[in-house]
C-alpha cells in the first residue's frame, strides 16, 4: 500500500470511529426515551440496563453507518481541502478519482461487514432486545406502600397503612386482607402499628404487627336438619405478630425468546424467503378457492363458465406437485396442454410414489376437477339456455308470474347478489392483508442489502461534497451531513409507507432512496473532478451575470 493510501485511510478511520459512535449514542437514546416510562420504578438495576443498551446500540449500527460514511467522508476530504493537502496532491499529478479510490474500497468492505451485520447480527440482537424489552414492560413496579392507599402488588394480599414515618419502616394503623382461599374479604387482619421491612438479599418482605386482631369467617358442613350448613366467627387477638411475604413476584421473569422469534425483524434472508414463500402460497389458496367455489353462487349465468385463470391453476397444479403423489390427477380435465405433458411425465417417472398427506390447496384441485367433470356433464345435457329465445316466449313467461312469486324471486336473487358480493369482499381483504404481510417481509429482507449499499452512496456524496466546500470540522460539514440524511430518512420512511399500502412495489421502494441520492453523488463527483466552486456565492453570481448578459443582447436583437 502506498504512503498516500495509508495517509489517505488513517485521516478517515478515525473521524468515522469518532462520528460512528456519536450517531449511535445520539439515535440509541432517542429510542430508549420513548420507553423511558417502563423503566420509571421498577429496580431494574444496571445489568439489566446494559444488556438492553448493549442490544439497542447493534439494533441502531443499520442507520448510524451510512451516516457516520457520509460524515466522516465530508470531514476527511473536508480537512484535506482546508490545509492545501488535496491541491498538495492535485499538484503532484494524482486526480481526485485515484485519491478517492483507497476510501471507496474501504467503504466497500464497511458495507460487506455491514450487510453481515444486518443478516445475521441484527437479528438476533432484536430478539434479544426486544424480548428483554417485553420482561421489562410485564415486570411490576418496585415495592412501594403508600399511606391511606390500597396496595394490592403482592399476590393475594391487600394492604393499607394510614400512617408512615420517615424512617420507611415504622407504619401505623395497618389493615390487610388475605385473600389466599379466594372466597373475598373474609380474613382481615388489623394492627395498632408495626415494622415493614426486607429480608435475605430482597427476596422476601418481613412485616412485625403489634397489638392487633384477626378476624375470620367461615362456612361450617350442614347436617341433615340444616343443608346450608352455620358460619363461625372467629376473633384472634395478638401483642406481637410477623408475617413473611415473597417478593418473588417483583423479580424479572424472563420471556422464552422464541416466542419473538417469528417476527420480521428477528429473522434473516433466508427465513424471510421461506416466510415469503408460504405467505404466497397461502395467497395462491386462497385465490384458487375463490374462483373454485364462484360458480356455485349463480344458478345459471356463469355456472358452467370456467372462471379459473390459467396462470393461477398453473401455480396450483405446481405447488400441489410439489407437496404430494403425482398419481392423483385425472390429466384429461386439464385444459393446458403443456401443464398436462408435464403432470403426465412426472407420473410415470415417479409412479412408484407413496401419497403423503394432502395439503388444503391439493384438496382444493381436486374439488375443481370434480366440478370440471360435473360441469361437463351438466353440459352434455344442455343445461345451458339457448342464446336466441322468443321475445314472445319471454314476455309469456313473465305474465305467468304472481306477485308473490315475483317477489320471492326478487327477494332470492337480491339475497343471493349479496353472499357473492360478501364473499368476494371477504376474499380480497384476506388476500389484501397477505400481500400486506408479502410485501413488509420482502421490504425487510431487502433492506439488508440496501443499507449497505446506502454507505457507498453515501460516500460518493460525502468525499466529493468535502473536496468542493473545503472545509474540516464539525461545523458546516455536520450541518450538510443533517441534510442528506433528513432527506435519506424521509424517503425511506416514505417508501416504506407506500410499500405497506400498496401503492409501491417493496422491491423499488426499498431501493427508492438509494436511487434519488445516486444522481447527486455521481453529479457531485463530476463537479469535484471539473474543481467547480458549487457551493461558494461566487459561483451562482457569476452564472447569473452571464445569464443577465445574454437576455440583455436577446432584449436589443429583438428590440432592433
Amino acid at each position: 500500500m502506498k504512503k498516500l493510501d495509508k495517509f489517505i485511510i488513517s485521516s478517515f478511520v478515525g473521524p468515522f470511529l469518532l462520528t460512528f459512535v456519536v450517531v449511535v449514542f445520539i439515535l440509541l437514546t432517542q429510542y430508549m426515551l420513548k420507553y423511558f416510562d417502563d423503566f420509571v420504578g421498577k429496580d431494574l438495576g444496571m445489568d439489566v440496563f446494559a444488556e438492553l443498551i448493549m442490544y439497542f446500540s447493534i439494533n441502531m449500527t443499520p442507520v448510524a453507518l451510512p451516516l457516520a460514511v457520509l460524515l466522516s467522508s465530508l470531514m476527511t476530504f473536508g480537512n484535506l481541502g482546508e490545509h492545501f493537502e488535496l491541491t498538495a496532491i492535485k499538484g503532484a499529478g494524482i486526480s481526485l478519482t485515484r485519491t478517492v479510490k483507497p476510501l471507496f474500497f474501504f467503504v466497500l468492505f464497511i458495507s460487506f461487514l455491514a450487510f453481515l451485520s444486518n443478516n445475521y447480527v441484527v437479528p438476533k440482537a432484536n430478539l434479544k432486545a426486544y424480548s428483554l424489552l417485553y420482561d421489562i414492560k410485564q415486570k411490576k413496579p418496585a415495592l412501594d406502600i403508600r399511606e391511606g392507599v390500597f396496595y394490592g402488588g403482592i399476590p393475594q394480599y391487600e394492604i393499607k397503612v394510614n400512617k408512615k414515618y420517615p424512617d420507611g419502616e415504622t407504619l401505623k394503623e395497618i389493615i390487610i386482607y388475605d385473600h389466599r382461599n379466594g372466597l373475598g374479604n373474609k380474613n382481615v387482619i388489623i394492627a395498632d402499628s408495626g415494622k415493614m421491612y426486607t429480608v435475605d438479599n430482597d427476596r422476601f418482605l418481613k412485616l412485625e404487627l403489634f397489638n392487633g386482631n384477626r378476624y375470620s369467617e367461615e362456612n361450617m358442613p350442614g347436617t341433615r336438619g340444616n343443608a346450608r350448613g352455620d358460619t363461625r366467627f372467629t376473633r384472634n387477638s395478638f401483642d406481637e405478630t410477623t408475617m413473611v411475604f415473597s417478593l418473588a413476584s417483583f423479580d424479572l421473569q424472563r420471556t422464552k425468546e422464541e416466542y419473538f422469534a417469528q417476527h420480521r425483524r428477528m429473522k434473516t434472508m433466508n427465513e424471510l424467503e421461506e416466510a415469503i414463500d408460504s405467505l404466497n402460497n397461502e395467497k395462491l389458496a386462497i385465490e384458487y378457492q375463490a374462483f373454485t367455489s364462484s360458480p356455485s353462487f349463480y344458478s345459471y349465468h356463469l355456472r358452467y363458465d370456467t372462471l379459473m385463470p390459467q396462470e393461477i391453476e398453473r401455480k396450483a397444479f405446481e405447488i400441489a406437485l410439489s407437496d404430494t403423489s403425482l398419481t392423483i390427477y385425472d390429466t384429461d380435465t386439464i385444459t393446458d396442454d403443456s401443464l398436462r405433458m408435464t403432470i403426465e411425465r412426472q407420473q410415470s417417472e415417479n409412479s412408484s410414489v407413496t401419497a403423503s398427506a394432502r395439503s388444503r390447496l391439493v384438496s382444493q384441485v381436486k374439488q375443481q376437477q370434480r366440478q370440471k367433470r360435473m360441469r361437463s356433464s351438466q353440459n352434455s345435457k344442455e343445461k345451458y339456455i339457448p342464446a336466441e329465445v322468443d321475445s314472445s316466449l319471454i314476455q309469456k313467461v313473465d305474465t305467468s308470474f304472481s306477485e308473490t312469486e315475483y317477489s320471492s324471486v326478487v327477494a332470492k336473487a337480491l339475497n343471493q347478489s349479496k353472499t357473492i358480493n360478501n364473499t368476494l369482499q371477504i376474499n380480497a381483504s384476506k388476500i389484501q392483508k397477505l400481500q400486506r404481510d408479502i410485501n413488509k417481509d420482502l421490504y425487510e429482507s431487502r433492506k439488508k442489502i440496501a443499507q449497505a449499499i446506502s454507505c457507498i452512496i453515501m460516500f460518493l456524496i460525502g468525499a466529493p461534497l468535502g473536496a468542493i466546500i473545503k472545509r474540516g470540522g464539525l461545523g458546516f460539514p455536520v450541518l450538510i451531513s443533517i441534510c442528506f440524511f433528513i432527506a435519506f430518512y424521509v424517503l425511506t420512511e416514505m417508501s416504506r409507507k407506500w410499500a405497506d399500502d400498496l401503492l409501491m412495489d417493496a422491491e423499488i421502494a426499498v431501493w427508492f432512496p438509494n436511487m434519488v441520492l445516486l444522481p447527486f453523488g455521481i453529479l457531485f463527483m463530476l463537479q469535484a473532478r471539473l474543481d467547480t466552486r458549487i457551493l461558494e456565492p461566487d459561483f451562482y453570481k457569476i452564472w447569473l451575470d452571464k445569464l443577465g448578459n445574454r437576455l440583455r443582447l436577446l432584449k436589443r436583437k429583438f428590440a432592433v
